[in-house]
C-alpha cells in the first residue's frame, strides 16, 4: 500500500471523482441536507461549539485536514500517521502549525497510546483497512472518556464483492450513455488493481464499527453511480449534470450510498473489547478453516 501511495504523490493517478465542481455541490447538499455544507462544516455546526483538546488523524495522508482543523481551532494538538512516506514528507513541509505532528505507522499493526485522544479521525483510509476489528480496538483504547470518532469513508462493495450482477445498474446506465464520451464498450469492474489496499473491506467498516461505538450521526453522500462511471467517461458539463441527477434518482429509488460521514462514541469500553475479541477470534477460526 504504501509503494502505491508514495507513487501517488509523484504522479496522481488515482482518480479524483469528488473534486468535479458539480460533484462536489451534489455531495455537499446531500451532507448538509439541502443546504451545501463540506463535511467539516456540517460536523463543526453538529458539534455546537465543542472544541477537542488532542485529536489522531489515522491516515493523513499529505494533511489537508489537519491544517483545517488547526485553522478552524477545532483541535487544539493532532497526531497524524499515514504508511506513505512520501505523503508525510509533503504534510510536513506544508503543516502550518506546530500543534500537528506526523509520524509513520502501519494502520493494521499500530499500537496507539491508552485513554490519550478526544478524537480519532478517518478521512478515506479505514476503507484502505484489512484488521478493522484490530484497529477499532486500539481507536476505542486511545480514546478519552466522552471521545468520538469521525469518519468520512467509502463503505460501499468491497474490492472482492463486485460482480457482473452487481454492477448491472451502472453498466446499464453506463452503455445508455452516447459512445464519444465512453471510454470503453463495456464498464469494468471498479477495483484498483495496482493498490491491494483498496477497498480491501470497505462494506464491513460500519458493522465492525457499530460492535464497539454507537453511531451518533450519519450523513451519506452517493458515489453509487458517480464513484463507478465517471473515472470511464470523457465528462462535459451536460455529461455531469445528466450523471448528477440519475445519481440522485437512483438514491431516491432506495440505492445506498457508497459514500458517508459518520460519528460515533465508544459503547461501554470493557463489553466493547470483549466483543472485538469474539470477532477477531471468530475470524482467526475461520480462517484455518478455509485454508484446510
Amino acid at each position: 500500500m504504501s509503494e502505491f501511495w508514495d507513487r501517488e504523490v509523484v504522479e496522481r493517478k488515482h482518480n479524483e471523482w469528488m473534486a468535479l465542481l458539480p460533484v462536489r455541490l451534489h455531495i455537499n447538499e446531500l451532507i448538509g441536507g439541502g443546504e451545501p455544507k463540506w463535511p467539516i462544516d456540517w460536523f463543526e455546526s453538529w458539534l455546537q461549539g465543542r472544541k477537542f483538546e488532542r485529536a489522531l488523524s489515522i491516515g493523513c495522508g499529505a494533511g489537508a485536514l489537519e491544517r483545517d482543523l488547526i485553522s478552524r481551532d477545532l483541535c487544539e494538538r493532532i497526531d497524524a500517521f499515514d504508511a506513505s512516506v512520501g505523503s508525510l514528507r509533503i504534510a510536513r513541509e506544508t503543516a502550518s502549525s506546530d500543534r500537528i505532528r506526523y509520524y509513520a505507522a502501519d494502520f493494521n499493526r499500530c499500537v496507539l497510546p491508552r485513554k490519550t485522544y478526544d478524537i480519532v479521525f478517518f478521512h478515506q483510509s479505514a476503507h484502505h483497512v484489512s484488521r478493522l476489528e484490530y484497529l477499532f480496538t486500539q481507536v476505542l483504547l486511545a480514546l478519552k472518556s466522552g471521545g468520538l470518532v469521525y469518519l468520512d469513508e467509502y463503505v460501499g462493495p468491497s474490492r472482492f464483492e463486485w460482480s457482473a450482477e452487481r454492477l448491472a445498474p451502472q453498466q446499464a446506465f453506463y452503455a445508455a450513455l452516447p459512445r464519444e464520451i465512453r471510454m470503453s464498450d463495456e464498464l469494468p469492474l471498479p477495483i484498483q488493481i495496482d493498490d491491494p489496499s483498496e477497498a480491501v473491506r470497505s462494506s464491513a467498516i460500519e458493522p465492525v464499527l457499530r460492535i464497539g461505538f454507537d453511531v451518533v450521526a450519519q450523513r451519506p453522500y452517493g458515489g453509487t453511480l458517480l464513484s463507478v462511471v465517471l473515472p470511464q467517461l470523457k465528462t462535459t458539463d451536460a455529461a455531469l449534470a445528466y450523471c448528477v441527477g440519475a445519481e440522485r434518482a437512483l438514491l431516491a429509488a432506495g440505492l445506498p450510498s457508497y459514500y458517508a460521514v459518520i460519528v460515533a462514541r465508544p459503547k461501554r469500553r470493557l463489553l466493547a473489547l470483549i466483543r472485538y475479541a469474539a470477532v477477531r477470534l471468530l475470524n482467526r477460526w475461520r480462517s484455518v478453516r478455509a485454508r484446510r
